[in-house]
């Protein structure tokens, strides 16, 4: 049975927050029962099937997929959190400080006796891209338990950006690890903000929003044709999490929205869903590159990412976790 991401969620959702007991019935969606400590039972149309309690363990914690994931989690895992610099306050997940650049990470990590690691920090702009992600991918990988990594899909690019190939090392040091893992690759995630979580950095999507909020008139770099399929937020976590607890096998897979769409209209879509109109101003690619290196707003190393498609194949994520995507102009409406 596949599920629309929406109704996968809202599903997860209507279990409630308290996670001592309960139970929920409607037809046609799975059910799930926790019982503390132990686990949780889903049933499905015409089946059960007894799924255990994890411990999840999640780096990046604080950022805006990281935070998304821990709380989508925590309605039916024990999750720990880790963060550097942003605290983390969601319900239901044990908070961590932890600086994994050091080795002294391994000790403090462990003592959360994680059954699974998710690793979703990340260097992406900045000097030493390359070495920081190194430092804690070997602390990830020091754990000795599954990994599920979430990468980034500009690995498939032809990029030689510090960024790129931090991403590849990863992926190829994960693979020859003997470790069970999964990589998920997300194209342009997107989708509400928190209310209970501010991540230190804003993320690009709320960035663009709120430009169409309060302006006339949004730059586009280039002809506004280069190509993007963003995946909402919460049908990469809850296809992360059907992963986790089916089984990761040694996979990676790029997570995408059902279809590509030109920057042009991603802009009218986001005008469209926020009720407003905007003229789009084309910003030749140098010139915007010029203006990134005066304002330190943006890495210029970067601008590669905006010149070029980034186009997948979302059929197999769908046919490993039963989560279909949801199109940008309804995800978009979370942006409100």
């Amino acid at each position: 049975m596949f599920w629309h991401g929406s109704e996968a969620r809202q599903s997860r959702r209507s279990r409630g927050s308290h996670l001592e007991a309960w139970i929920a019935f409607a037809p046609f969606i799975s059910q799930t029962a926790t019982v503390p400590e132990f686990g949780w039972l889903t049933g499905y149309t015409g089946c059960l099937e007894w799924r255990r309690s994890l411990r999840l363990l999640v780096t990046g914690a604080s950022s805006f997929v990281g935070a998304h994931f821990c709380r989508e989690a925590a309605l039916t895992h024990r999750v720990h959190g880790v963060f550097h610099q942003t605290p983390v306050s969601l319900f239901g997940v044990t908070p961590l400080r932890c600086d994994l650049r050091h080795p002294a990470a391994i000790d403090r990590l462990g003592q959360a006796q994680p059954d699974v690691v998710v690793h979703m920090a990340c260097k992406v702009m900045g000097t030493g891209i390359e070495e920081v992600n190194r430092r804690m991918m070997d602390v990830v990988l020091s754990l000795g338990v599954p990994v599920l990594y979430a990468s980034s899909t500009m690995v498939h690019w032809e990029s030689d950006t510090a960024y790129a190939r931090s991403r590849r090392e990863d992926e190829q040091r994960l693979s020859d690890s003997g470790l069970d893992f999964a990589i998920l690759r997300p194209c342009a995630p997107y989708g509400p903000r928190l209310k209970e979580h501010q991540p230190r950095h804003t993320e690009s999507f709320h960035r663009l929003a709120d430009w169409i909020r309060r302006w006339p008139c949004v730059p586009v770099i280039g002809d506004g044709s280069t190509l993007r399929q963003p995946v909402h937020v919460l049908d990469f976590c809850l296809s992360a999490l059907m992963l986790i607890e089916r089984g990761m096998g040694c996979r990676a897979f790029d997570a995408g929205g059902p279809r590509a769409i030109r920057m042009d209209h991603l802009v009218d879509v986001l005008a469209a869903a926020l009720s407003t109109e905007v003229q789009r101003v084309h910003i030749p690619a140098a010139l915007f590159g010029l203006g990134a290196r005066i304002t330190g707003g943006f890495d210029p190393e970067l601008l590669e990412a905006f010149s070029s498609d980034d186009i997948v194949d979302p059929a197999p994520l769908t046919e490993a976790t039963g989560v279909s995507p949801r199109p940008l102009s309804e995800g978009a409406r979370d942006l409100r």
